[in-house]
């Protein structure tokens, strides 16, 4: 349903509500600007080497009595400032007094001086700015990355603004050696997405999915992103638990003054937008991806049915209960729509103690996907092959609270809160042949809605005490849902090469695809508390801290089918099978001599896990003198203790299962940043990491996914993986907004963990988790960003930017009684290269900006075989993008973009055949934002 069509009385309310805070903005704006003509000065003071913050720097107007101090994030303010032009001085002892001429301040406006600060024993003379600070947000993340202690690659939101990116995934397939799986799931230097872990706001967040040890990045609008830095070397300070990268996703702060901000948008999808678009009866609050109970298990089955003693007619009364919710119904797919709107202020109405910033966004997306599911015998015979379509309505809705207060200067507390929401709501059609055994043709029905949601909050603390100790702590929750209430699907089949009318294939046992419905959630909760403690001496600066984490799984399922001839319900009248998917499962077919509904068995079903992870760091900071330049070593080690469980039942529900996962690890770090000259840095990084099993790779659990044809099962053996890494870097940022590097790493992996493909399954192909006995990963990174008007003044307003990613691995793999062995095989998921490319125009005279982005990544291993079998290799795609921005009036812009232009489709092969297919659409937008 689409949000601007499904309820009568929804658009009215929103269009209420935005009139009223448009209404509130603008008084409160008025009322701002008329109070006072007088003017503000504020900037940010840092230290010029490291970027960090300068707290109680001097900062004052020559010839008046106005000034200030830096606060705890080197801020400072200046108001009341009469409307002139003033000489400004910044001074801190141990470093050298800046002055900033021609600092021009008008009435009722806000002017912005950044200063950095170099230390006296750099700069022997005072400082003169004779220009204004760059206030690109890219470049000030360019200098974040340039004087960070550890190797790390980021993307802006003003790079996601020239973009189509919506979500935070879609934005991370831009940064240097990142990949993207099922438009979620990040691969970091070829390494698979369980090797990376995500933060938000420097906190972890849980997991909404059953059987991923990864976050899936769909969840998060890119709009509510400020940027997003990506670790690729370990430092002891940050969690060890990664190989790949350590993704922090910061959500935006509050602005400098009040701002508001309304987004509208509407998009085309090609091949899906106005036409026939398959869907079935469902809630009325679908719109929002949440289930309203139309899709609960009914509460007259009860939670034992499969052990209670129940007779026959009793359980025909539990099934007469089970909505009828098979049949399909055709519409036209409406335009896709979403909006965001965001409202933050810093200074104007509650003073400049405090800040907040509050967002709600919200997109949603009808999608027809063309399928095509083959599979292979070792023989190279087939084993099945279907084709059909896949019908999705999609919705993505989030917002933020973000909340600060300064106590003083030098104290600062803040509460952030961000949430998120999404759903698929899916019907699925294949048609094809199963050519095991004597060989059917089928038609495949399959019904399914899933809700995932995320909450992220975060409580913390900045504290300075002088020049002493500066600390930070934060005490974190995040809360992951997933629920997919009634996952329905039938088979209808015919004996291969006959006329012979299709009959439902419905068996005397409850199975996984044949006339089952399939109920499950998913709750994790994450509780943490951290703390930072950095000591500056004069020689070294040291940082040391501590975290504790809990964090607990349940997960429960019931899959309940309609079967024939339950005991003591006679035969099945077998004309039941004949009729139609609409009809199949009315109420008055359960009965006797007809069909019976049964409970699958198995203990394995629920599971409750847990993680407990106790951690303690030191590391230092040391600064000297290596052949004319500045040499910075960083080093320490963090100690981690942590403790995995698993608490479930054994398949016949009878015994306890109890599972534990325990290690202490020591993990060195060493990082070493040679300053060549102001601008370039060369980096040597060395560490050890480790990677260990996600819960649900733990728990014996068995789940069918009618996407892939394939079940998945976990695997209580699984070991933690233990990875040594080795970076290179060079560096350069000679140029605002420009930069060139190039970096070398290699990864020596003990234990690697990996999913792979195991055959002879009674559901056929299983997907499972397994350790390989060594693991390399090794390659190259090249990025650069650079302004064409060095080339020639005419191309003044062209950037080009890119990156190249060359990946290669080795998997050494020995062989079991039921797995061969296999040596020298690319880690699953790896891609042996990663290629972007963008050309931008920027025009501030014609307030236009213009983007044309390229993405492509070589053929990887999505499911690695064990057997006789070849490994499932997704080929490489092209994707095209095209992004222009138009400033219509000071507070009115206009964005088109043009996504997938070349829609090529995603197909995966199996040796030199067509494994699987998934067909690709491009898409058009046109959204209209308004700022105040």
């Amino acid at each position: 349903m689409n949000l601007f069509t499904a309820t009568k009385t929804s658009p009215s309310k929103l269009i209420k509500t935005i009139r009223l805070i448009l209404l509130i903005a603008a008084v409160i704006s008025i009322h701002t600007n008329a109070q006072t003509n007088k003017g503000t000065i504020k900037g940010k003071v840092v230290d010029a080497a490291s970027g960090e913050p300068i707290i109680g720097a001097n900062v004052f107007l020559t010839g008046t009595s106005l000034g200030a101090a830096s606060d705890i994030e080197g801020n400072y303010t200046i108001e009341n400032v009469p409307a002139g032009n003033y000489e400004m001085v910044v001074s801190y002892i141990s470093y050298a007094k800046t002055r900033i001429p021609n600092v021009v301040v008008k009435a009722g406006e806000f002017v912005v001086r950044n200063v950095a600060l170099k230390a006296e024993a750099i700069a022997v003379d005072e400082v003169v700015v004779t220009s204004k600070a760059d206030e690109s947000y890219e470049a000030a993340l360019l200098n974040k990355q340039k004087n960070s202690i550890s190797i790390s690659d980021g993307i802006s939101a003003e790079q996601i603004k020239r973009s189509p990116d919506a979500t935070s995934s879609d934005a991370l397939k831009r940064v240097t050696g990142i990949s993207v799986v099922d438009n979620k799931f990040i691969f970091v230097r070829g390494t698979s997405e369980r090797y990376s872990n995500a933060l938000l706001n420097n906190s972890p967040l849980s997991s909404a999915e059953p059987d991923k040890k990864s976050f899936a990045f769909d969840l998060i609008p890119s709009n509510l992103l400020a940027n997003t830095v990506i670790d690729k070397s370990y430092t002891p300070d940050k969690p060890g638990d990664f190989a790949g990268g350590l993704v922090n996703l910061n959500t935006i702060d509050f602005p400098d003054k009040l701002k508001f901000n309304l987004t509208i948008n509407g998009s085309f999808s090609n091949n899906t937008s106005l036409e026939d678009f398959k869907s079935y009866n469902g809630g009325k609050l679908d719109f929002l991806g949440i289930d309203d109970g139309s899709r609960s298990l009914p509460s007259s089955i009860p939670s034992d049915l499969s052990k209670g003693n129940y007779s026959s007619e009793e359980i025909l009364q539990f099934a007469k209960t089970l909505p009828n919710n098979w049949s399909t119904r055709t519409k036209k797919a409406p335009l896709n729509g979403g909006f965001m709107i965001s409202l933050g202020d810093g200074v104007t109405l509650l003073g400049p103690r405090f800040g907040f910033v509050a967002a709600l966004s919200y997109k949603n997306n009808f999608n027809k996907t063309n399928l095509e599911r083959n599979e292979f015998e070792s023989s190279g015979e087939t084993r099945f092959s279907y084709r059909g379509s896949q019908y999705k309505y999609s919705t993505l809705w989030g917002g933020l609270l973000n909340l600060s207060y300064k106590l003083g200067g030098k104290h600062k507390l803040s509460f952030k809160n961000t949430y998120s929401h999404t759903s698929d709501d899916e019907v699925s059609e294949l048609k094809g042949a199963q050519y095991t055994d004597s060989g059917t043709e089928q038609i495949q029905s399959a019904f399914r809605f899933t809700s995932r949601e995320v909450y992220s909050g975060q409580f913390s603390g900045e504290h300075y005490f002088g020049s002493l100790l500066q600390a930070e702590w934060r005490l974190y929750n995040s809360i992951s849902k997933r629920d997919e209430p009634d996952y329905r699907r039938v088979i209808y089949s015919r004996d291969l090469g006959s006329d012979n009318q299709f009959a439902a294939l419905l068996g005397p046992q409850v199975n996984l695809k044949n006339g089952g419905r399939f109920y499950s959630n998913l709750d994790e909760t994450t509780t943490g508390f951290a703390a930072d403690f950095k000591i500056p001496l004069k020689a070294v600066n040291l940082k040391l801290g501590g975290l504790y984490e809990d964090k607990n799984r349940e997960f429960s399922s019931r899959l309940i089918g309609t079967i024939i001839n339950a005991p003591g319900n006679g035969y099945t009248d077998f004309k039941l099978l004949y009729l139609p998917l609409d009809r199949i499962f009315n109420p008055e077919n359960y009965r006797r001599n007809g069909f019976s509904i049964q409970e699958y068995l198995n203990g394995t079903n629920n599971y409750n896990a847990g993680q407990k992870i106790s951690a303690f760091y030191f590391m230092f900071e040391y600064g000297f003198v290596f052949l004319g330049r500045e040499l910075k070593l960083v080093g320490g080690a963090r100690l981690e203790n942590s403790r995995q469980t698993v608490n479930s039942r054994d398949l016949s529900d009878r015994e306890d299962i109890f599972i534990e996962l325990a290690n202490n690890d020591l993990l060195p770090s060493l990082n070493l940043i040679y300053k060549l000259n102001e601008n370039a840095n060369l980096r040597l990084s060395a560490n050890q990491t480790v990677n260990r099993p996600e819960l649900r790779e733990l728990a014996p659990f068995a789940y069918f996914d009618f996407y892939t044809q394939t079940s998945i099962r976990g695997n209580s053996e699984l070991k933690r993986a233990i990875i040594k890494n080795y970076d290179l870097r060079y560096e350069s940022y000679f140029g605002i907004g420009e930069m060139i590097s190039a970096s070398l790493f290699y990864k020596d992996m003990k234990d690697a963990i990996e999913q792979v493909v195991v055959t002879g399954s009674a559901l056929g192909s299983e997907r499972t988790f397994r350790n390989s006995d060594k693991a390399e990963v090794y390659g190259l990174e090249l990025e650069g960003r650079l302004g064409l008007g060095r080339i020639s003044g005419g191309l003044s307003n062209f950037f080009v930017n890119g990156n190249y990613t060359l990946v290669k691995s080795s998997v050494t793999v020995n062989g079991t009684e039921t797995t061969i062995a296999r040596n020298g095989r690319p880690l699953q998921g790896q891609s042996p290269y990663t290629i972007n490319f963008g050309l931008s125009y920027n025009s501030d005279d014609y307030g236009l900006t213009a983007s044309l982005l390229y993405n492509r990544i070589g053929e990887r291993i999505i499911e690695v075989a064990t057997a006789y079998q070849e490994d499932i290799v997704e080929e490489p795609r092209d994707v095209i993008d095209f992004v222009i921005n138009k400033s219509l009036t000071e507070n009115l812009s206009l964005k088109f973009s043009a996504k997938d232009i070349l829609g090529k489709d995603q197909i995966f092969r199996q040796g030199d055949k067509r494994a699987r297919l998934n067909s690709r659409e491009s898409a058009v937008s046109i959204s209209i934002s308004y700022k105040l």
